[in-house]
């Protein structure tokens, strides 16, 4: 009887929620993705490729800094390294041309001063994340959980926050 009246009571709920979103559910339109605006879209950009892979292994850094697993913080900053290498002969191959996401940065491929600034600042900021991923990788071997975090923090400042700071657009 308890668990027939339990049943009623979820489908009543049920029912006044179903009943409520019927009624007003033209007025959460946008809730729901019914508005005007257009979503924002992320550009395949150097430096949102690079943001996107660096976030991943610094949250699985961060993890594994909580749990004390400073082998997955060592691994995980020698991939971020590598990525910052990796990232630079993807999108300025030496020989090559910039491809399309120069364009959709506002920016005009075919002006060599504007590529070559570009892959310069790019590049500044690329040699600091590796620098600072290899300094990651120093000092978790202490396991000391709280220096290991310092040293992360360090990257985030010296390098992802200095690069937002220059390359993001003011609003």
């Amino acid at each position: 009887m308890k668990k027939i009246n339990q049943i009623c009571i979820a489908v009543f709920i049920m029912t006044i929620i179903a009943l409520g979103l019927t009624i007003h559910g033209w007025q959460c339109s946008e809730a729901f993705g019914n508005s005007g605006e257009k979503p924002f879209i992320q550009k395949n950009t150097p430096t949102s490729s690079l943001m996107r892979i660096i976030n991943t292994h610094t949250a699985r850094m961060l993890e594994a800094i909580m749990v004390g697993d400073f082998n997955t913080v060592i691994k995980k900053s020698n991939d971020i390294s590598k990525v910052g290498n990796a990232i630079m002969r993807m999108f300025f191959s030496e020989g090559k041309k910039v491809d399309q996401w120069f364009t959709e940065v506002g920016k005009d491929p075919d002006d060599p001063e504007a590529v070559k600034l570009m892959k310069g600042d790019f590049e500044k900021y690329s040699n600091v994340v590796i620098e600072a991923s290899g300094n990651i990788a120093e000092v978790a071997k202490s396991g000391n959980i709280a220096e290991t975090y310092e040293s992360i923090e360090a990257m985030l400042k010296s390098a992802c926050f200095a690069c937002h700071t220059v390359s993001r657009a003011k609003k």
